[in-house]
């Protein structure tokens, strides 16, 4: 066809763009044969013509070379079509029904499945109608072609018994085995019958070859049928799975988000837990702690008390030696008038430091030393206060001697004199 006798949309025929692929072209050629068939379509005189259009369109842009020469002079083509610009809608049993926006997404999902299913059903009354009818054409050309086979077989025994008939066996044995010779009625029967088994066979060839091509065309229908089937269920499946993948995508994030919440009110509960733990065992150690230092203030005003008890008993034994003292001065008349010297037990010398040195409880530094005890000791003489290592030095040494306690003698009634006696 000359590009230049070219007036039709090709491409608005076959309902593809212009950069369409080869495999496209067939696809959309087989989809458009279908719904432009003459038997769909009752043997209309549109019909048949639409169909004439789409098999040139077809074998147009199936082509490479015709394609280019077609592409050169398409766009006059599309600009005097200016419907060109836009693709005819497909039809309804390929395409997946439009889903409003409005709907939910599990309406859709139900709209979808039912679309499935209904389409499903559908394939399965023409697939069982295609497959009856081809079961149906299958089996009348196994018997065409049994027929065949017969008819070939009694050919092939009549050659055989005629060559029989002239074989050098028969001529050696014809004096021997008289044979009686057909008729010329017979003969003419015979091939009456030869003829009309011929013509039988002939015919029978030609209704099976058209079987055959029926045949052929029933099951490129009826590949073509599951390929729409499978390219329009492809297609509704493929939006199930984005709606279902985005679901799941949507549940998945709600999922982790909701972890993430439960690991941060878990985390926080863990550290509100710590928290309390460690203001617990601070105030237990603050407890502990106030309870250490009212044991030791307690220890501290119990050494204080025993301190101040023992320092009270010194000064009442301190007292009464000094009321004996003056009592015994003053029962007494000295003979002579009292000496400058004070006697010996008023005198200020040093202490002996005899006795027992009673404790003072608490922790201090000793005076002499400057080493820090628990507790000190306390002369009774002098209330001079030493650690017990430097009280055993101070103290003098009676190797195991009795110390001598002073002690006041009265004088006689009669003496001539009064004095007091130290050992």
């Amino acid at each position: 066809m000359a590009p230049s006798a070219v007036t039709e949309d090709y491409y608005l025929i076959l309902g593809v763009t212009q950069d369409a692929d080869l495999e496209l072209i067939i696809k959309s050629y087989r989809r458009r044969a279908l719904e432009l068939h003459p038997d769909r379509n009752n043997g209309k005189q549109e019909a048949t013509a639409a169909f004439q259009r789409l098999g040139r369109a077809y074998e147009t842009l199936k082509d490479a070379s015709e394609r280019r020469k077609y592409d050169l002079i398409y766009p006059s083509i599309r600009k005097n079509n200016p419907s060109a610009q836009s693709t005819p809608k497909q039809s309804s049993h390929s395409d997946p029904k439009p889903q409003s926006s409005t709907l939910g997404e599990a309406a859709q999902i139900a709209a979808l499945q039912k679309s499935i299913q209904e389409r499903t059903a559908r394939w399965r009354t023409t697939n069982t109608s295609f497959e009856s009818s081809i079961f149906e054409m299958k089996r009348d050309i196994r018997r065409l072609e049994n027929d065949i086979t017969v008819l070939v077989n009694i050919a092939a025994a009549e050659v055989a018994e005629e060559a029989q008939k002239k074989s050098w066996t028969t001529w050696v044995l014809s004096p021997f085995y008289k044979k009686v010779e057909d008729s010329e009625e017979v003969k003419e029967q015979k091939d009456r019958a030869r003829q009309e088994r011929r013509i039988e066979k002939d015919m029978k060839e030609r209704r099976l070859d058209a079987k055959k091509a029926v045949l052929a065309n029933k099951e490129e229908e009826l590949r073509i049928q599951k390929a729409i089937y499978e390219v329009a269920n492809l297609k509704e499946e493929q939006v199930l799975g984005q709606i279902r993948m985005k679901i799941w995508l949507r549940e998945d994030r709600q999922r982790r988000e909701k972890e993430e919440a439960e690991r941060a009110r878990r985390a926080q509960q863990r550290q509100e837990k710590e928290e309390a733990e460690r203001v617990l065992r601070a105030q237990q150690r603050e407890q502990q702690q106030k309870k250490e230092r009212e044991a030791a203030e307690a220890l501290r005003k119990q050494a204080a008390k025993q301190a101040a008890e023992q320092k009270r008993r010194w000064e009442e034994a301190q007292r009464q030696v000094e009321e004996e003292f003056k009592r015994h001065r003053a029962s007494y008349a000295y003979r002579f008038s009292e000496p400058t010297v004070p006697p010996p037990h008023t005198r200020t010398a040093p202490c002996r430091h005899d006795g027992w040195w009673p404790k003072v409880q608490g922790r201090t530094a000793c005076p002499r030393c400057d080493e820090t005890w628990t507790y000190l000791l306390q002369c009774p003489g002098c209330a001079m206060k030493a650690c017990p290592r430097c009280q055993a030095a101070v103290r003098p040494s009676l190797r195991g001697q009795r110390r001598p306690r002073p002690r006041i003698r009265t004088p006689s009634p009669e003496p001539a004199y009064n004095y007091w006696d130290y050992d």
